[in-house]
Parts: C-alpha cells; structure tokens; sequence
C-alpha cells in the first residue's frame, strides 16, 4: 500500500496577524477588480477571477503570522528582490510542502513579526496584483 500524500497541517494564527489579515484585507479591497473570499480559514484576495494572495484569518499554512503571495511570473530581477527581503520565508509552498508540481511552485511565503512588515506586504501584494490578469 503507497502512503497517501499528507496535506501540511493547518496552524491557528495569533490574534495580531488577524488583525493585521484584517487591515490589508480592508486595503486590498479598495484596489480595482479586487475580491474576497474566505476559505480555509484564511482570507483569499483575487483579482478579477485570479488569486494572488492569501490573508491571515483563523488559520495559515507553513507560518503562523504569514501572507502568502503569489506572483504569476517571475523574472530574473524580481526573483533576486525576493532573495534579498529578510520577510520572505526560504522557498515557494511548492518547496516547503510535498507536491512536486503545480501552483504551489508560483506562492511565496511573507513573515509578518511587525507593524512594518504589514505596510510591506502591501508593496509586494500590489506586484503581485500587477502580475495577476486574467
């Protein structure tokens, strides 16, 4: 018998990355085209009918007090802007879970620890927007 593929384990998030998962969700929604949908526990933004971002709700995958970003493309120079933001986890979803192939290779990790990181993720979430078309 093959062993099943195990999802990564939902984690709770703190009541800080909540209220932080809040604020930009209340940015976010601001921007032209932009949707909300809640699933998963957390707070899913699209563009038109494409996601870029996933929002701290009641629950995040990999990092507790995360935003998950996903950039459509990714060139050669913002790949090295990435590698060279300290709030980015290591890797993609794709890198860090067990799928060797599909989306998760596109979805990057943010760490948020403080008030600043926030006003950050908005700057990356709005690459990612730009990226996001249908």
């Amino acid at each position: 018998m093959e062993p099943k593929n195990r999802r990564s384990a939902m984690k709770p998030t703190s009541e800080r990355a909540q209220r932080w998962g809040e604020t930009l969700r209340v940015e976010l929604e601001q921007w032209p085209g932009v949707s909300v949908k809640r699933a998963f526990g957390m707070m899913m933004i699209y563009r038109g009918g494409v996601v870029f971002g996933a929002l701290p709700g009641t629950r995040a995958l990999f990092e507790e007090d995360a935003v998950l970003i996903k950039f459509a493309k990714e060139t050669p120079a913002l790949l090295k802007k990435i590698a060279a933001e300290a709030c980015f986890a290591a890797g993609t979803m794709q890198q860090r879970g067990k799928k060797k192939q599909g989306e998760g290779r596109k979805w990057r990790i943010f760490l948020l620890r403080e008030e600043s990181d926030a006003r950050e993720a908005v700057e990356w979430l709005a690459r990612a927007y730009k990226l996001a078309r249908n």
